[in-house]
């Protein structure tokens, strides 16, 4: 793989680490993931305007997007009700690239190298193995482990569409702009039905969350849709779950969390694989 493309992710996995570490620090859950997903709004506007909407034949992929993207929020959201951020999050973002390699090797064989194969197995099992024992060392019942493996389900399913869809549009701007505009009306629609008083107070009670995260998180998965117009899908995506790495390192950073041998060992896993995943 291009060693562009290998560090263009890397950067994407970090501002995914960071508008995420941005949410954690929100005390309701649901005001944080919507200010991200509306801070996109005026990005994806910009983008539009200079790109122009996508091609009529991506609109099937741009809707089915919007709607696996609704899937994920909702049951991350729901998720975090039964288990904390460091408990669900790892095994949602690990699940998804063993997924989407498993969908690649069934739909398309030959596809992926043994190498490129390794390399996703090193990643993704380092972070749902730092997911499940964070689950088991906290004592919680299992419905928020169930939750995050749907969750990541629906992160597999939007990657594969939106890669598709990318692929098709031959512009991740164009695309991604007309996506995540579409996601943010039915997310709308969602938060006015359960969560009213989230869409009046986002901007007021989250505008730093609002602006740098919504930042962030688009510049990261657009950043994401690009490198998928020239590297495997699932290896983009495996390279984009490395973000649990940087939100290992921004917690010990600012947050004070100690740093332990397992940690270590998960971030040497990690790092491994991305090199594994280089040299494939």
């Amino acid at each position: 793989m291009d060693i562009s493309i290998v560090l263009v992710v890397l950067g994407a996995a970090f501002l995914h680490a960071f508008w995420n570490f941005l949410v954690r620090g929100t005390h309701d859950k649901a005001l944080g993931m919507a200010a991200v997903m509306f801070g996109h709004l005026p990005l994806a506007f910009i983008g539009l305007f200079y790109t122009g909407l996508p091609p009529e034949g991506a609109w099937p992929y741009v809707m089915a997007s919007a709607v696996l993207h609704l899937g994920y929020q909702v049951f991350l959201l729901n998720a975090y009700r039964f288990g904390e951020l460091t408990q669900i999050y790892p095994v949602a973002r690990g699940a998804s690239p063993l997924l989407i390699t498993l969908f690649t090797m069934i739909t398309v064989p030959g596809v992926l190298n043994p190498m490129e194969v390794i390399g996703v197995i090193m990643v993704s099992g380092a972070i749902m193995t730092f997911g499940i024992v964070q689950h088991r060392n906290k004592a919680v019942g299992v419905t928020g482990i169930v939750l995050a493996v749907i969750t990541g389900c629906f992160i597999a399913s939007y990657s594969i569409v939106d890669a598709a869809g990318t692929r098709l549009t031959q512009s991740a701007i164009s695309y991604y702009g007309a996506s995540t505009t579409s996601n943010a009306v039915l997310l709308g629609l969602y938060l006015a039905r359960f969560h009213p008083t989230v869409l009046t107070r986002m901007y007021r009670d989250a505008p730093r969350t609002f602006v740098i995260g919504g930042a962030a998180s688009y510049f990261a998965y657009v950043a994401v849709l690009w490198a998928c117009l020239s590297a495997p899908v699932a290896v983009v995506s495996s390279l984009r779950e490395t973000s649990v790495l940087f939100a290992l390192a921004l917690g010990v950073l600012f947050l004070k969390e100690k740093m332990t041998w397992f940690k270590a060992g998960i971030i040497l896993t990690i790092f491994s694989g991305v090199i594994v995943l280089r040299m494939a």
